[in-house]
């Protein structure tokens, strides 16, 4: 999903940077452990020694590993906790705050399962729970800085960490009135929809992008 939420930015005409944990020849690359506040630090004024100022932040970085309640480990759950919330945590707060004088835009990534109670999401849920309360509070409180902040919500995509051990369901397709997965190049362009100058007046919003899954009542 990163590289096509990259490469249309660059369609859009923007100059970007990618941070990323492994190489990427769609843009300027710089590696980053989004686990550890000082690697965020350092790739964020990496980052704005490229491009002079960071007007708009895409931050769709994280893992995932199904597991369920009961065999959930502490251990599970810190890591994701670690990379999924802190992370976005530690880029948000890092990259905003370079923004104050100047203003931006502010896209995190939340999923279907901040919401959908789907089994074996546990920790992964949480912590896109967790983005999507981040996420209401840093619009609230960047607001007066000329920093607008949304989120947006994917359902299954066809790309990227889409899981393919969807437990009770045999298909994402099947519970999804779309009766498709999205692409990532859909979630790409409702990226650049909520980061454009069109969507100035948007801000401490949770999009949905699934297919009306999230209001079949099936999850």
């Amino acid at each position: 999903m990163g590289t096509a939420i990259v490469s249309a930015a660059l369609r859009r005409g923007d100059r970007v940077v990618n941070l990323d944990r492994v190489a990427s020849d769609s843009a300027p690359w710089i590696k980053v452990d989004f686990g550890s506040n000082a690697s965020v630090c350092e790739a964020v004024d990496e980052a704005v020694g490229v491009l002079g100022n960071i007007d708009v932040l895409i931050h769709s970085a994280g893992i995932f590993r199904a597991s369920e309640f009961l065999s959930t480990s502490d251990t599970e759950f810190a890591e994701m906790l670690n990379i999924n919330l802190l992370g976005t945590f530690r880029v948000a707060q890092q990259v905003a705050s370079r923004m104050i004088g100047s203003g931006g835009r502010v896209l995190l990534m939340s999923s279907i399962h901040a919401k959908s109670g789907v089994r074996g999401r546990l920790a992964y849920g949480a912590t896109k729970a967790g983005i999507e309360a981040m996420t209401r509070v840093m619009a609230t409180e960047l607001s007066d800085k000329g920093i607008r902040v949304n989120a947006l919500a994917p359902g299954a995509v066809s790309a990227g960490m889409a899981p393919t051990d969807v437990t009770h369901l045999s298909d994402w397709t099947s519970v999804t009135p779309a009766k498709r997965k999205a692409t990532a190049q859909e979630v790409a362009g409702m990226a650049m929809v909520l980061t454009c100058d069109d969507a100035s007046f948007v801000s401490g919003q949770v999009i949905s992008q699934d297919g009306g899954a999230s209001i079949s009542h099936i999850f």
